[in-house]
């Protein structure tokens, strides 16, 4: 194993696994939603750096390591999904002139606040079965046992090896996602849209990762990635609101009429939301292969241009 390539690993694991511990307080306390936005991203790309470096650690350390950050990752989704619709539901109240839509609109908060609270002892749990597990304490240990045998050795992460298996793992991605772009011709193959956001998480996270490698030559892909995935992230939102809208409805059938310009209106606009968002990321998409962005990124990470 190219000692590059595990300091690379060691140095990516410990920072994001210190990131995350220092969020587990605040996580508990839920004073704060950044808190449970913040653990939760930490744990995506802890799982995105396990996957990349499966390698380069003992594989029971590995198989452990992955198991617990996706079962904390899953506790945390729904609480963070949650906190965001709240979040979008104050922000709704506070702009809105229509009275006859406040009682709807209220009755959907009440429901997602009431749906957050009971969300929260599991989230305690999570982090509780985490903290209990000695996790991120394994991970610190291991990762700061690489970083002293690269202090010996006065080895860097930039090594030839180490930006070839890099850019290998870019590519990959890269391919994956390729593979899904024909799905925006259709602005309702909701399920391919869903697989792209992924695979473009995945692939951003890599190249994350990989940024100290390049000397500065991602920055300008991973800027571009991050508007394709926030793009790509409120088409499903506004897919995941309105089946939980629908649902809603179904729930509140016996006093619906007095809900209805409530949740007509949060309706509407989710669905002009989703078609605005999915139309800017038709048109960004297209700007990107204009300007053959994928072509770029291939040749940058050491693949052959389409």
């Amino acid at each position: 194993m190219d000692s590059g390539y595990r300091l690379l690993a060691a140095k990516y694991i410990r920072r994001q696994a210190r990131q995350l511990a220092g969020q587990l307080d605040g996580v508990r306390a839920a004073d704060d939603i950044e808190f449970v936005h913040r653990a939760r991203v930490a744990t995506r790309r802890l799982r995105a750096a396990l996957e990349m470096f499966a390698d380069c650690f003992a594989p029971k350390w590995v198989k452990r390591w992955r198991k617990a950050i996706r079962r904390t990752t899953t506790s945390l989704g729904d609480a963070r999904d949650r906190d965001v619709q709240i979040e979008y539901l104050c922000g709704v109240l506070a702009a809105l002139d229509s009275k006859e839509c406040v009682p709807g609109i209220a009755a959907v908060m009440v429901r997602w606040e009431h749906d957050r609270r009971r969300l929260q002892p599991k989230v305690v749990k999570a982090m509780d079965r985490l903290q209990a597990k000695g996790i991120l304490r394994e991970m610190r240990r291991e990762t700061k046992a690489i970083l002293r045998q690269s202090k010996t050795a006065a080895q860097g992460p930039q090594t030839p090896e180490t930006i070839a298996r890099a850019g290998r793992h870019i590519l990959r991605r890269m391919d994956r996602l390729l593979e899904l772009q024909d799905s925006l011709a259709d602005p309702y193959d909701r399920e391919r849209h869903h697989a792209m956001r992924i695979a473009l998480k995945r692939l951003r996270y890599t190249m994350e990762i990989s940024q100290p490698l390049y000397s500065g030559r991602l920055d300008e892909a991973i800027k571009a990635i991050k508007r394709v995935q926030t793009l790509l992230g409120d088409v499903h939102d506004c897919d995941v609101w309105l089946e939980h809208l629908d649902e809603f409805v179904s729930a509140e059938r016996g006093r619906f009429q007095r809900l209805r310009p409530g949740i007509e209106y949060l309706q509407e606009d989710r669905r002009s939301r989703r078609r605005q968002a999915f139309r800017e990321l038709v048109e960004y998409w297209a700007e990107l292969d204009g300007r053959r962005f994928w072509e770029e990124l291939a040749s940058i990470t050491g693949g052959k241009p389409f």
